[in-house]
């Protein structure tokens, strides 16, 4: 008889003994992190203005955290080469919820991205991420396909879909950031300086024409930007007011509660939560969060030199840009340094869509 529990008992021992710890620690003091700023960048919101409850939306918080660690350990056990299995079925699964956004989804400030459910607004573009860096890794590692331009070519194609879906929403922000990251993919395989370039410069000019040509969709683009150029020319108030709030907050903080941002911006716990933050815990927070962020990309970065199989290095190097290249963007909206992207922060900002794709995300680079 096969004893099920010794075999349990094995395989969670070979986990501890081969994961990261250090990465695995830094990755759940992030969760933990995102759980005690929800609770207070979020209890007056729920309080006052949306469910009469202190702990609502904290509670919510919990709940996903809770999901997203799940989805992290269960990923994190798997072998590597499941991962790269299941890629392309992933992937058809996070395509079809990306695509049922164009039926069942509902539109807020103009922009279809979320598919209500019972007691949350899903947004599949959060669970899409990760599956288009593993099946457009998948498709540039497979020496089967052909060359290297062929298989740039494929993924060029999986990326040109996406596109069309994500700026059919319209999502700006996410269309630019897959692009970014699936130009870092390609020069990491190995591709000319000049193709890289030219391929940059013909997406950035065909969603720039995309913009242009449709510009009545795209016209919270064009007031953002003016906004951004020229604050008096347009309405600015969240911005300057996480400005102000980290001013106000100096290095230490003005103290847990004590914030206002949180009463006076509606999006503060989710695009602007790295304002609240340094309202009452300080710039000195902020820099903590950045660090340990920092400190998971530059761990994840040094196992990239360190790996031989490329599907695993393009994983890896696209996967950590993703979650790096976001923080990045949500701390230059933060700072006025970014036009308003909409873009939350890994982990720190609350949403249950975005810290379940970070669980996904996290679980499959531990893996």
């Amino acid at each position: 008889m096969i004893n099920l529990g010794r075999t349990n008992t094995d395989k969670f021992a070979l986990w501890w003994r081969n994961i990261d710890k250090l990465l695995l620690i830094s990755i759940l003091a992030l969760i933990f992190l995102g759980i005690f700023f929800a609770y207070t960048s979020t209890s007056n919101i729920a309080s006052e203005k949306i469910y009469k409850t202190d702990y609502f939306l904290i509670v919510k918080q919990i709940l996903f955290a809770s999901i997203s660690v799940l989805i992290l350990f269960s990923l994190s056990l798997l072998d590597p080469k499941q991962i790269e299995k299941y890629s392309i079925l992933g992937f058809v699964i996070a395509a079809f919820l990306l695509l049922s956004v164009l039926i069942f989804g509902v539109e807020v400030k103009g922009s279809k991205r979320w598919i209500n459910l019972i007691f949350f607004r899903f947004q599949p573009v959060e669970i899409y991420k990760p599956f288009f860096v593993l099946l457009c890794s998948l498709i540039i590692s497979n020496l089967q396909i052909g060359d290297l331009k062929i298989r740039i070519f494929y993924s060029f194609c999986v990326l040109l879909f996406s596109l069309l879906l994500l700026l059919n929403q319209p999502d700006v922000g996410q269309s630019l950031l897959i692009s970014s990251v699936w130009l870092i993919l390609i020069f990491v395989s190995g591709i000319s300086i000049i193709v890289l370039v030219s391929l940059a410069s013909a997406i950035f000019f065909g969603i720039a024409s995309a913009i242009i040509l449709f510009s009545e969709r795209f016209s919270y683009i064009f007031k953002r930007l003016k906004t951004f150029v020229d604050p008096s020319k347009g309405d600015n108030l969240q911005t300057q007011k996480a400005l102000d709030a980290i001013k106000q907050g100096g290095f230490t903080g003005r103290g847990i509660g004590e914030g206002i941002l949180k009463e006076k911006v509606p999006e503060a716990h989710t695009d602007f939560v790295i304002a609240v933050i340094g309202e009452e815990f300080g710039i000195l927070m902020i820099l903590v969060i950045f660090l340990i962020i920092t400190f998971i990309f530059v761990r994840i970065f040094s196992q990239f030199y360190n790996e031989n199989n490329l599907f695993r290095k393009l994983v890896l190097i696209g996967l950590s840009c993703l979650v790096y290249l976001q923080s990045i963007i949500n701390l230059g909206v933060t700072l006025n340094i970014l036009p308003n992207k909409g873009m939350t922060f890994p982990f720190i900002s609350y949403g249950g869509s975005s810290i379940i794709g970070c669980g996904i995300i996290f679980g499959i680079l531990l893996c």
